[in-house]
């Protein structure tokens, strides 16, 4: 009888062995995994001191290649004469690609033209506010998420930039969406700061994305979301910039301010006349810079 059970047991026990030791490393990979979480939410644990540390490392290193991606950046992502002056602005950009290059460029950084006494926040996805560190790449990249009173607190001292037609607006072409859009309008009518429009000829042609199944894009619709895969002519060009200027730069337009009088509450009637002005000058100023007819949807 004891040599019957005497294998099957010398097997439990390794396997018990094993299940123990999985279970172990589990818990203690779970455990590391959530202190490691929790660090970093109380800003125990930063990147961005490293990040300036590598930042200046390769700069030291390879000052002639930094240089000339910020040239090349500069002569890809142009900005046509405005005579907007100082003041605080909601700049309304149009059209969203599957990257926002003309934004990201003209506000996160000070490689382009943009003018500086129009300083100004840029708005993000809010949801990537809870990835890990994202609070330090939200400073650094000069950005704030794209929640109600994070961008009314902005506009207490500057202006706020945004992409009102949200990501899936990359999966259409001439089209802004705008007509479910009411917070940005109820927040200028609150906060009395006026509208611009801003136009970035060429944003589409550099982000071009793979047509996939109709029927997983609609999915996400109710999310305001989309699945974006870049084709592989637009990786190129978005990594040629290392060595090269786009052949066709990529010029931004800012259009004229829509002046906007301040209502502490404003009502449905309010936000949607503000909504169809908006409208309007907008689609004035696609057909006048673009030749085209813009579609709202």
């Amino acid at each position: 009888m004891l040599d019957f059970i005497f294998p099957y047991s010398y097997v439990a026990l390794w396997l018990g062995l094993v299940i123990g030791m999985g279970i172990t490393i589990g818990c203690i990979g779970l455990f590391s995994a959530f202190l490691v979480i929790f660090c970093i939410s109380l800003g125990m644990i930063r990147i961005k001191p490293l990040f300036s540390f590598l930042d200046k490392t390769f700069r030291s290193l390879y000052p002639e290649f930094f240089s000339r991606i910020e040239e090349n950046i500069k002569d890809s992502f142009k900005i046509q004469p405005t005579n907007l002056g100082e003041g605080k602005y909601i700049f309304m950009w149009h059209p969203h690609g599957i990257f926002a290059s003309s934004l990201y460029f003209h506000i996160a950084t000070s490689w382009t033209n943009w003018p500086r006494h129009l300083k100004s926040k840029g708005v993000v996805f809010s949801n990537l506010q809870w990835l890990p560190f994202m609070g330090e790449v939200f400073d650094t990249s000069n950005a704030i998420p794209s929640d109600y009173h994070p961008m009314k607190a902005a506009l207490e001292n500057e202006s706020i930039s945004l992409c009102p037609g949200g990501m899936r607006e990359m999966l259409y072409e001439d089209t802004a969406i705008l007509e479910k859009r009411r917070g940005i309008f109820k927040l200028a009518l609150e906060t009395g700061t006026p509208l611009v429009p801003v136009l970035s000829k060429g944003e589409t042609e550099i982000s071009r994305v793979i047509q996939i199944p109709d029927w997983i894009q609609k999915s996400l619709k109710a999310y305001d979301a989309c699945i974006p895969i870049p084709t592989w002519k637009t990786l190129m060009k978005i990594v040629g910039l290392l060595y090269n200027p786009l052949k066709d730069p990529v010029y931004t337009v800012i259009g004229e301010p829509i002046e906007v009088q301040k209502v502490d509450e404003p009502s449905e009637q309010q936000i949607l006349d503000l909504k169809q002005k908006y409208i309007e000058s907008l689609k004035q100023m696609y057909k006048k810079e673009m030749g085209k007819d813009l579609k709202i949807i």
